[in-house]
């Protein structure tokens, strides 16, 4: 039963030669290709065809793909969790994990975890948001303390969240950190695709990626009533958002509950209800589109099955054809639902990820939120040119200039960052970064990723990023004579052939060949042998 309201409580060495350069971090803020992870369980081979597939159709690197081997029940203990999925996962990403700002939970990763020091159990997606944050005191982790704390709900006993959201402004990135109620946090943004099949789970994806191909999500935005005056304490939110969503010429509108409210043509729909009849079904969701339903138990696991359900199951708006949804594996309270702001930041740009989590009221809880974390319908990325076509055949070391233009007048493009087989190359402030590719006799992947400047407040404000992928048999090189490379235009003869003290492991510098082989160097090589290698990225910087 949904709580009466209360109070907020308290509540690697992967081309580590590059270091030399001292090439700066990558593109930050809003989810990409480069800074996402997906994690299916390896035990449930469906699990691991969807995740292949949103890896595919997000153009992840490789080594952001994660199959571990988990229970496949509903639920796994928190030393099961620390064991079986958080160390192996980092392991799994090893160096990338420190530019990881957002994770893909699918469909066969367990739903919550227990065992917590209080015996009560937590949102696996939650859980592992809390990503490293740790406590202030002893440095242990969070995940060692209880998610909730007893309370008292009217004159009812209950177990409310204890964890204040420490993210709720500002700008999101890879490290993002915050010191706040005894804890150091360092969380990251957690999504999920799920529904009652595997095939549901994936039309998530689907309805993000035929919203961003149109550009928008088309329809109304609806703000029902919520059914009693305990589901409906967000409806307080309102007037705010019809009158931010006006400004933004978005159609809006504010109704009474009415169980079978149908025939609408809808871009978002919030309420607040245990049952609902054919306002789910009988309406029409538009590909992007997102909801939320303020009620207890959501995203309980019956509701993910074939057939069963509790109150209002999330997986009938998947089935629905939204993009995003919001619910709890557990009971939450009702404090614990996102802001109703969450749709005004999803038009003015915002990803779905930080859409929903910077309007959330509290961290390591019940909260579970359904969709793509890179999808954004209403953003317009920068339009990336990596200067290399696909299946690229080069006669010899060429540099190669990519590029990204803005298509918003006065916003500008921040910076270009490339990934040479999922490893930071560098990055290069402003529209242009300058690569020294060579021909090579195996395929390699070249992401570049370009991400807008700060635009100003209201709809904009959020900082978009785009991206592009080329499949070429190429890979980094160096002597391309660019004056911006310096020593660079040394040859790699020039150093001779006795290399045996140089070790930097082929298989951490990306598949066929990008690098010598051997072992993992405990440190990077001296700058002069880092440039005179032949498979070393060289980036010329612009200003």
């Amino acid at each position: 039963m949904l709580g009466a309201s209360m109070r907020r409580s308290r509540g690697s060495c992967a081309f580590s030669l590059l270091v030399a350069l001292a090439f700066a971090a990558p593109a930050r803020a809003v989810p990409g290709p480069a800074t996402t992870a997906v994690l299916a369980n390896a035990d449930v081979p469906e699990s691991v065809i969807l995740a292949r597939r949103y890896a595919d159709a997000r153009a992840l690197p490789e080594g952001q793909v994660c199959a571990l081997a988990l229970p496949t029940g509903a639920s796994m203990d928190l030393a099961t969790f620390e064991s079986a999925l958080f160390s192996p996962l980092e392991a799994c990403l090893g160096a990338a994990a420190e530019r990881i700002e957002a994770i893909v939970l699918v469909r066969g990763v367990p739903l919550r975890v227990t065992g917590f020091a209080d015996g009560r159990q937590a949102s696996l997606a939650a859980v592992l948001g809390t990503w490293r944050s740790t406590q202030l005191v002893g440095g242990a982790s969070l995940r060692a303390l209880s998610p909730g704390i007893a309370a008292t709900c009217g004159t009812t006993p209950c177990y409310a969240a204890r964890w204040r959201n420490p993210f709720r402004g500002g700008t999101f990135e890879p490290g993002w950190e915050q010191t706040r109620d005894g804890v150091r946090w360092r969380p990251v943004l957690v999504t999920r695709l799920d529904g009652r099949s595997f095939e549901a789970a994936e039309g998530l994806l689907t309805s993000a990626l035929e919203a961003e191909a149109a550009g928008g999500v088309p329809g109304d935005v609806l703000l029902m009533e919520g059914a009693d005056g305990a589901r409906g304490v967000l409806d307080v939110e309102f007037p705010f958002v019809l009158e931010a969503l006006a400004a933004r010429d978005v159609p809006a509108e504010q109704v009474p509950f009415e169980t079978d409210l149908s025939d609408r043509d809808l871009a978002a729909f919030v309420t607040g209800t245990a049952r609902l009849g054919d306002a789910i079904e009988g309406n029409r969701f538009a590909p992007g589109s997102i909801v939320d339903n303020l009620t207890s138990l959501g995203a309980v696991p019956r509701n993910f099955e074939a057939t069963g359900e509790s109150q209002v199951s999330i997986a009938r708006w998947v089935a629905a054809g939204v993009a995003g949804a919001h619910g709890a594996t557990a009971e939450p309270l009702n404090n614990s639902f996102p802001s109703r702001r969450f749709l005004v930041d999803y038009v003015d740009g915002s990803t779905l990820a930080e859409a929903y989590h910077r309007n959330l009221p509290f961290a390591f809880w019940q909260n579970l939120v359904l969709g793509d974390p890179m999808a954004a319908p209403h953003a317009r990325r920068p339009e990336v040119d990596p200067g290399l076509e696909d299946d690229a055949v080069l006669a010899g070391p060429t540099l190669v200039m990519a590029s990204a233009v803005d298509p918003v007048e006065g916003r500008g493009v921040a910076v270009v960052a490339a990934f040479f087989d999922g490893v930071a190359l560098g990055e290069a402030e402003g529209e242009r970064l300058e690569l020294c590719l060579a021909p090579a006799t195996e395929e390699h992947t070249l992401l570049v990723v370009a991400q807008a400047a700060a635009g100003p407040a209201g709809p904009g404000a959020f900082r978009p990023k785009g991206w592009t992928v080329r499949r070429a048999a190429v890979t980094a090189s160096a002597g391309c004579g660019n004056d911006d490379m310096g020593a660079a235009d040394m040859d790699a003869a020039d150093l001779g052939d006795d290399m045996a003290g140089l070790d930097m492991g082929a298989g951490d510098a990306g598949s066929g060949g990008a690098a010598p082989s051997g072992g993992c160097a405990a440190s990077p090589p001296p700058v002069a042998f880092a440039l005179g290698l032949g498979r070393v990225a060289i980036v010329g910087r612009r200003r």
